[in-house]
């Protein structure tokens, strides 16, 4: 074990210092320095050096280091840890994952250093990274237990294991959120964007283009940073419980704090190679520390699972061979968490946001858009209303404890954690606002990501518990997908996008409020100012009937302005129509019934509405 253990954090640390190699490399322009040969350098084994020459050379022979250690710790491991399924496969997938990271080398030399590949490189790189990180971890003798704190008998099993698992899941997403900010960070530097923004923290108003991927960068950092600020604040507040953790957060918040200033003085000092190489090894070492802390954060969890005792009462339950030598998780358990995940997201309005979303987009180019642009649009979209839900999940988890309509959601059940919840839809808002920036433009990416911030800081943590008027200003967030399709198509908001939005923003209303007196009891238990429940059933009836009857001059103004034609005029008075009728139905019936049909139809309305108008685009492309 002593010797695996050793090769495994002897091939960790040559893969950590072959990044921060690769990253001379890189800023110092030595990228093709051996030519497009590989994996000979100029024809040689040992060519005749000049600078680039000498430091790719190194590069790959660093490189060769590396395989041979990783592969001796695959070697060591067959010897010496058979019994052990877990740390063999990680030995095992070391190799594959090294090879790979080779084959990508050559890859990215005899194609002149495509932008894709470069990141691919280096994704790769940090998986090796992570790997024998973990590897190294786990074959540390009894590093969860004897690092960690002896923990208290007197409080409850359920608490620690709580704790244990709530801690393991913010390390994790923490972790996964560090990888992706590495791969927007690895974009930058293969596009060529590293100079693109001569202003640090900000970068003017950047739309398109290389300044709009640096600046792109720039945000995702920001969020992913305050995530992992936060994992190391739990971290070292709960230290006793997990003192190797605790460790390992203090060194994390140190490379943080320095990359955030590396990184501002690289721009301030227009990009001195130095420090740029400084800020990509510091931003593996962060991965690298977080990778650690998730290690230990997983062996603190199974100790308490196992047997109930805290880390440290019972060493041998926390030993690195109960990793991989049966099913960690049951597969009834993967489906379940798989749902649940789904379930945060709430898809039922996703896909009505998407609607409007790509129906804008027909109607703005005037013909067929991009088959991939829709794509990444919707994909973005889907993302960003998944994050925002989400978000909104884990702000409201004590309103929907106390809602019959909500009681099952995965944390009120008791299913995920808080921290798991939060940690899940901020990855979903950064993985969306990458996707946007990079496979559609900076002002749709912009737009959505404003959609969710104000769905989740001004609708959910302010409006909805503070005045019955929430869901009429907070309607404006479900209303900012046209204004994003719109963007996507043509790179610009017009009149016609700002038309879409209004008919979007006056139609929540009535539509929240139907579905508000079916549920006005779920309201009151949870003390949410809705409309029924501060003024009366009769006023909110009234309200819904007044925003209807808006709807129809709304709607007719697309036509008015010459955005479409006489089929969407005719469906868009032929659908209002209904919905003007249904609310007078409700006004005049006061039954759940009543409000349950209103509810429903104004789903259908949004829809059909929305279908119209592509129908009119698409008969007027024909005729």
């Amino acid at each position: 074990m002593k010797t695996f253990r050793w090769l495994a954090i002897a091939s960790a640390a040559a893969t950590f210092l072959l990044v921060v190699l690769g990253a001379v490399v890189r800023v110092s322009g030595s990228g093709l320095g051996c030519g497009n040969d590989w994996p000979l350098c100029h024809g040689s084994l040992i060519p005749l050096f000049d600078l680039r020459t000498f430091i790719e050379w190194n590069h790959r022979l660093f490189a060769g280091l590396v395989v041979m250690l990783t592969v001796a710790t695959a070697v060591a491991g067959w010897l010496t840890q058979r019994r052990n399924k877990g740390l063999l496969f990680l030995g095992n997938l070391a190799v594959v994952l090294v090879i790979v990271q080779s084959l990508l080398g050559a890859v990215t030399v005899k194609f002149d250093l495509p932008p894709q590949v470069v990141m691919a490189h280096l994704g790769t790189a940090m998986l090796v990274l992570a790997t024998l990180l973990i590897t190294g971890t786990l074959a540390t003798s009894g590093a969860a237990s004897r690092e960690s704190g002896v923990g208290s008998r007197e409080s409850g099993v359920a608490d620690r294991l709580r704790d244990a698992a709530r801690f393991y899941q913010l390390a994790l997403w923490t972790t996964i959120s560090t990888f992706l900010l590495l791969m927007s960070g690895a974009l930058v530097t293969g596009s060529g964007a590293a100079s693109a923004c001569p202003d640090w923290p900000l970068c003017g108003a950047p739309t398109a283009g290389l300044a709009a991927i640096h600046f792109g960068h720039r945000l995702v950092a920001g969020v992913v940073g305050l995530l992992i600020l936060y994992t190391v604040f739990r971290a070292v507040r709960r230290g006793g419980s997990n003192r190797g953790a605790a460790r390992a957060a203090y060194w994390v918040g140190a490379f943080i704090v320095l990359q955030v200033l590396v990184g501002a003085f690289q721009v301030w000092l227009h990009f001195p190679p130095a420090l740029v190489a400084s800020h990509i090894g510091l931003a593996e070492a962060v991965w690298g520390g977080l990778v650690v802390i998730t290690v230990l954060a997983y062996q603190e969890r199974q100790a308490t699972t196992l047997d109930g005792s805290a880390p440290g009462e019972s060493p041998q339950l926390a030993s690195p061979v109960t990793m991989g030598e049966e099913p960690l998780v049951a597969a009834g358990t993967f489906r379940q968490a798989f749902n649940d995940y789904l379930a945060l997201t709430k898809p039922e309005i996703i896909v009505l946001l998407l609607v409007t979303t790509i129906c804008t987009m027909f109607i703005a180019t005037r013909g067929m858009p991009s088959p991939w642009l829709i794509l990444w649009t919707a994909l973005g979209g889907a993302l960003s209303a998944g994050g925002a839900n989400a978000l909104n999940c884990y702000v409201d988890q004590d309103i929907d404890q106390e809602m019959t309509r909500t009681r099952r959601r995965p944390i009120p059940a008791g299913r995920m954690e808080p921290g798991q919840v939060l940690a899940f839809g901020l990855i979903l808002a950064v993985l969306s606002f990458m996707v946007m920036l990079l496979g559609v433009n900076m002002l749709a990416a912009v737009l959505s990501l404003s959609g969710l911030l104000f769905y989740v800081f001004v609708y959910t943590l302010w409006l909805k518990r503070s005045t019955p008027q929430n869901i009429v200003i907070g309607g404006a967030a479900g209303a900012v997908p046209p204004l994003v399709g719109w963007a996507a198509a043509t790179g610009r908001v017009d009149l016609a996008a700002w038309w879409l939005f209004a008919i979007i923003f006056f139609w929540t209303p009535p539509h929240f409020w139907a579905l508000a007196l079916l549920i006005k009891k779920d309201y009151a238990r949870a003390g949410v100012p809705m409309l029924p429940v501060v003024r009366t059933e009769e006023h909110t009836r009234w309200q819904i009937l007044l925003y209807a009857v808006l709807l129809l001059p709304l709607t007719v103004m697309l036509f008015a302005i010459g955005a479409l034609g006489v089929v969407y005029l005719a469906a868009a008075v032929i659908l209002t129509g209904l919905f003007i009728w249904y609310a007078v139905r409700l006004v005049r019936n006061a039954s759940l019934a009543w409000a349950r049909k209103t509810y429903r139809y104004s789903l259908l309305y949004l829809a059909l509405l929305f279908g119209s108008m592509v129908l009119d685009h698409a008969l007027g492309a024909v005729f």
